[in-house]
């Protein structure tokens, strides 16, 4: 009997408590000089990684006309890849990224909430995660940093009716994970109002987050903790996933000491907040190679010198795989 009413304790006292929520952290994948991916993913698990994410562009995998003809099948070979890996993924449909329209090129112009467009992407997410079938997915976001490209209000309200449409049928294939569109932290601390309407057809806020002031020289890290109490206050009782967070280990104003301050305040801030922050995804794993910063620098079109100097030491670890103290850190947490 006293056993009986031991059991019956517990059971309360975990229920008065609510449940214990997980707060997973991702990383994005970047190889290092002389590295093959999976030594790559082995590096990123070994950081604390249990996610990393995958981006899909749809003119990549689909032609004119709708024919789904990738010249590599990125959803068929992330099928096979990371469930022996045991990696969940977070995915970024990216029909918009930043600054680029995704879409197969005859579509190109119509508006987002054009019945063909709407369509035509229903049979492209019916492609895309028939091949999906076997990974654990965390989150989606239809689009990459939409507020880069989306500029008028009427764009934005068909955008999110595009979404709307887009979240009820994936719905149809993994019910139960979370739908939005990642925007920059800094479009939602500018105009929050403006983007009410994608919010609205979204089951969770989805930010990107660099701290970063307009030349793209670093901030102080004390506005870290400020930042992530803006962002929940965005989401409200939405959850808060931020899928892309990184910080620059050289160059207008950073370190690695910088770098280090900033994983570790995100980290303990937003570990105060699991049931709200579900998931933080780190950007990157390694520094990309200068060729790599030059497509990125003529992609976005940006030649402020701090820009370059941002993108070559976003990374963990160096280029050549050596771990800065931010990697070291949270590999020995």
């Amino acid at each position: 009997m006293l056993q009986l009413r031991f059991i019956a304790l517990i059971a309360a006292l975990l229920w008065a408590c609510g449940p214990v929520t997980a707060q997973e952290l991702s990383v994005d994948v970047t190889e290092a000089e002389g590295e093959d991916f999976d030594q790559a993913i082995d590096a990123a698990v070994l950081a604390g990684a249990t996610v990393t994410s995958l981006s899909l562009f749809w003119d990549d995998l689909e032609a004119a006309g709708g024919e789904y003809a990738p010249k590599d099948d990125w959803p068929t070979i992330a099928n096979g890849y990371y469930p022996d890996k045991d990696l969940a993924l977070t995915l970024s449909l990216s029909v918009i990224d930043t600054l680029a329209d995704r879409r197969p090129e005859d579509l190109r112009g119509l508006a987002w909430d054009d019945p063909v467009v709407i369509r035509r992407f229903a049979k492209h997410l019916e492609q895309v995660f028939r091949r999906l079938e076997d990974v654990e997915i965390r989150a989606i976001s239809i689009g990459n940093e939409v507020d880069g490209y989306l500029r008028k209000p009427a764009d934005i309200r068909a955008f999110a009716t595009f979404m709307n449409k887009a979240r009820a049928q994936i719905n149809r294939f993994r019910a139960g994970v979370p739908v939005g569109t990642k925007l920059t932290f800094g479009a939602l601390k500018r105009e929050p109002y403006s983007w009410s309407p994608l919010i609205s057809q979204s089951d969770a806020v989805m930010v990107t987050y660099y701290p970063l002031k307009a030349d793209f020289s670093v901030q102080s890290n004390d506005q870290v903790r400020q930042d992530l109490r803006q962002m929940l206050n965005f989401a409200a009782r939405r959850p808060l996933y931020i899928l892309e967070a990184g910080y620059p280990s050289e160059g207008c104003g950073a370190g690695q000491d910088g770098q280090l301050e900033f994983v570790q305040t995100l980290l303990d801030e937003a570990g105060q907040e699991k049931a709200r922050i579900p998931l933080i995804s780190l950007t990157w794993l390694s520094d990309i190679p200068d060729a790599q910063v030059e497509d990125y620098v003529s992609y976005y079109g940006v030649e402020f010198a701090c820009f370059r100097s941002y993108l070559a030491s976003l990374g963990l670890r160096d280029r050549t795989g050596l771990p800065k103290l931010a990697y070291e850190w949270l590999a020995n947490r």
